[in-house]
């Protein structure tokens, strides 16, 4: 029977940025030298050094005893983004973004035994015994007498294993002559502290993390756990990962182009199906793709396929009882004052939403110069010192160029303005521009400005609309 009792333990599904912890007992906590172990492995595969994924030796806590340990630290260097396909309008597998694993929960201790029986004699030597001693002849000990060796100090200390007269019983290189009290109980360990260790007395399997962070809690009156079981996307009523809230009072913006990509926790060889529909309730399409295995998976639910230009919503169903729950976007037709663009970003929860900017657009760009100030050589020429036509006092060695786009939306309504708050710390950030003739002039990474925000709110500004600068990631290289 496992000495190992799991005190708590993490949900199903956890976004890899909020807590992941573990905490266990066990009964030999009180052993010299005790550490709990958590050791993580991959969930497919055999749990052996060569698939180890990480180790974790842990203390006792002070008062309680248990063993706890946090993981989300090593979850997040197994989970990414993946954005190579927010450009495709089609699903696309973004596995990247989820991992699964294994714990197996063990310990260690130093071996050694606490004898209570009384010494014996083996003629010329000291005899301890003791049940399944386990020691053999020649074997280096440490033994310690509950009274420091006061009685028997030749008994104190390092010694060697002479004989072993029976599982039972063994011998040590101390003469009986010196042996003054026989009834000292004590502590017999290995001289070098060997230990008993157990890796897999208690097994947790089939784990999953996510790349997101669940931020719906935090700073509340009442601490609510992470709602795992909707995110699994296994029965009706499931939702996807993302920040969008589902339901009718949350309506993101979109335009034609909007490049938006949930992601959604899909299962092996089951058909899913996207459906969108008007406001009334009628398909304006659908669309289907098939997972090859477990993972997740970036669904597209922008308007450009269908060919939308009104109000929609998107629902998702699989051949195996799951249905989403439903998810709003106002198509925004006004006009845009310059070429069609948005921001892209990476929400939360690991999906891609965008933003988009009608309002004018200013691009600027900064330049900044290296220089030195050389020596300027001359010439003779006819017995005189003259100067060399051309030639340079300040000399520039590197030019670089920054080039920055001051975007600004429209008018916004109150969810949109929240989504936007989203955008701006937003870690992962892609610009994408087309002209009025739909050729893209930008698709790239960028980097948003912005180094504070004014949360605006609908009850104190009825009109919202909020701008932007963006850096782009990568700039123009300038020859010497």
């Amino acid at each position: 029977m496992p000495s190992t009792t799991i005190i708590a333990q993490p949900q199903q599904l956890m976004p890899a940025y909020n807590p992941i912890k573990y905490i266990i007992d066990n009964t030999n906590k009180n052993e010299p030298g005790f550490r709990y172990i958590f050791s993580i492995y991959p969930a497919t595969g055999s749990h052996t050094s060569a698939t180890l994924v990480a180790q974790y030796r842990v203390l006792p806590v002070y008062g309680t005893g248990y063993g706890e340990q946090d993981i989300s630290m090593l979850m997040q260097s197994l989970v990414t983004y993946n954005e190579t396909g927010i450009d495709t309008g089609v699903p696309y597998d973004s596995s990247e973004s989820w991992y699964q694993y294994d714990v197996d929960l063990g310990y260690e201790y130093i071996d050694n035994i606490d004898y209570t029986s009384a010494l014996v004699s083996d003629g010329v030597l000291t005899g301890i015994e003791y049940t399944a001693h386990g020691f053999v002849v020649g074997d280096q000990i440490v033994i310690t007498q509950a009274d420091g060796g006061v009685a028997n100090p030749a008994l104190e200390g390092l010694h060697t294993v002479t004989a072993v007269n029976s599982p039972d019983d063994f011998v040590v290189n101390v003469l009986w002559s010196t042996i003054s009290n026989i009834n000292i109980n004590g502590n017999v360990t290995y001289a070098d502290l060997r230990k008993t260790q157990v890796l897999d007395d208690a097994l947790i399997t089939n784990k999953e993390v996510f790349n997101g962070a669940f931020n719906n809690y935090i700073n509340a009156y009442s601490s609510t756990l992470f709602p795992s079981a909707l995110y699994l996307a296994n029965s009706a009523g499931d939702l996807l990962m993302t920040t969008h809230t589902a339901g009718t009072d949350y309506a993101a913006s979109t335009f034609l182009l909007g490049m938006l990509y949930y992601n959604l926790r899909v299962y092996a060889s089951r058909v899913y199906t996207i459906t969108w529909y008007d406001m009334d309730g009628y398909i304006l399409d659908n669309t289907s793709f098939t997972p090859a295995s477990d993972g997740i998976w970036a669904v597209y639910l922008g308007p450009l396929n269908a060919g939308i230009t009104q109000d929609y919503y998107v629902q998702i169903t699989n051949d195996s009882g799951f249905t989403s729950q439903s998810y709003y976007f106002t198509y925004d037709n006004r006009c845009a004052i310059n070429e069609y663009q948005q921001l892209i970003y990476l929400d939360r929860m690991g999906s891609w939403q965008s933003f988009n900017f009608q309002l004018r657009t200013y691009e600027k760009g900064q330049i900044t110069r290296e220089q030195y100030n050389q020596h300027i050589d001359g010439k003779v020429s006819s017995s005189q010192w003259v100067g060399v036509p051309l030639q340079k006092g300040f000399r520039t060695y590197n030019t670089n160029v920054t080039k920055t786009f001051d975007l600004n939306t429209n008018w916004m309504d109150q969810y949109d303005a929240d989504r936007f708050q989203e955008l701006l710390t937003s870690p992962q950030v892609y610009y994408f521009k087309i002209n009025n003739s739909f050729v893209t002039e930008y698709y790239c990474a960028c980097v948003v400005e912005a180094t504070s925000f004014e949360v605006f709110s609908q009850k104190n500004k009825k009109l919202i609309k909020q701008s932007v600068t963006i850096r782009l990631a990568q700039q123009d290289p300038i020859n010497g």
